[in-house]
């Protein structure tokens, strides 16, 4: 079985062999579409080589980035693949949800599936993508959660708009306030993510009066992790893991 995590950032891909993950790329998901098409094909190619593969036929696919999905299940469809795109309702027989199942991300959702399949009832998911994603599961259910701009995406943003500005990698700070431009943006950045995740984790506990596992996946989950309080879990394949699950359990049946 063949998984594929299509994000706003980045394109992920793996296989499911012997209920294992296996063979993970990773590609930039903002290439021109001839480009990208043909890079697609060269990874499928060399998925269907790979021994042992759970569901040889079948591809699973969590996207949201709807203008893609044509072209992914096309290149699966030309190597003999049946692609399926989860749909939130068809996440109802693994998760109970409270919130609207038009508006809620599959990625959200397979990240929930996975933790809950991990036998972890009460968590926050912390997702470092494109948007910085909470999920907040509670006593097995999935309550909602918090989208607020990525740390990449903001960063680029600023950059962008302040002409005297550069782009500068992401990374802790010995102290918070710095002494020069590059380690101003990255004490912001570093310490301004993590209090405002810390307070959002405090806060969420709070609310829904419960003590969550706090589950970390996604780019910059590791930069981050020995700060976040409680410590974290870090599972970086999170997404993928969900996709698994759903794949095993509901879609290998009908290929």
């Amino acid at each position: 079985m063949i998984l594929i995590d299509v994000g706003n950032t980045n394109i992920v891909f793996a296989v499911s062999a012997n209920n294992l993950l296996k063979k993970i790329k990773r590609i930039k998901t903002k290439e021109d579409k001839n480009k990208l098409k043909n890079i697609i094909n060269k990874i499928i190619l060399d998925f269907t080589l790979t021994n042992r593969l759970d569901n040889d036929n079948v591809a699973i696919i969590s996207s949201v980035v709807p203008n893609l999905n044509l072209l992914i299940k096309n290149v699966l469809n030309k190597n003999s693949i049946k692609g399926f795109i989860i749909r939130s309702k068809d996440i109802l027989p693994f998760l109970k949800i409270r919130y609207d199942l038009k508006e809620i991300g599959a990625d959200r959702l397979a990240n929930s599936i996975a933790i809950i399949k991990n036998k972890i009832s009460n968590s926050i998911v912390i997702d470092f993508g494109t948007a910085t994603t909470f999920e907040v599961i509670k006593n097995n259910i999935f309550l909602g959660g918090i989208i607020f701009p990525g740390i990449n995406l903001s960063k680029e943003t600023l950059v962008k708009e302040a002409s005297l500005l550069k782009n500068t990698e992401i990374a802790k700070t010995n102290k918070i306030v710095a002494n020069n431009t590059q380690k101003s943006i990255q004490s912001g950045f570093y310490w301004g993510y993590l209090l405002a995740i810390n307070g959002l984790i405090k806060n969420i506990s709070i609310e829904n009066k419960f003590k969550p596992k706090i589950i970390l996946t996604g780019g910059l989950a590791n930069i981050f992790k020995n700060d976040i309080k409680p410590k974290p879990i870090i599972k970086p394949n999170l997404t993928l893991e969900g996709l698994q699950i759903i794949g095993s359990s509901h879609y290998a049946k009908k290929k």
